[in-house]
């Protein structure tokens, strides 16, 4: 069983420091590629599945996922199932 509930220390940047983050290393007409998974994302999609979490519980399961993602695969509907799952040995 995954540690969702333990307190972990942040690895999630924030809004601020992703914007701050492109502007060091991007210029504002570089075409990139991004994809940004929220802590509503995995609240929308626990409410789906009809798994209770609260905002505290979505947060801290967005943080493993940032943290043991697989560059290869990257994240993934499926990947936030497999989470809350482990998370909450359904």
């Amino acid at each position: 069983m995954l540690s969702a509930d333990a307190t972990e220390v942040k690895v999630l940047p924030t809004v601020q420091e992703e914007i701050e983050h492109l502007q060091k290393y991007y210029d504002r007409g570089d075409v990139i590629a991004a994809a940004i998974w929220g802590v509503d994302d995995v609240l929308e999609r626990a409410k789906e599945r009809e798994i209770n979490v609260t905002e505290e519980q979505a947060r801290n399961i967005l943080e493993l996922i940032h943290r043991r993602q697989d560059a290869t695969l990257g994240i993934t509907w499926d990947t936030i199932d497999c989470y809350l799952e482990e998370s909450y040995e359904l």
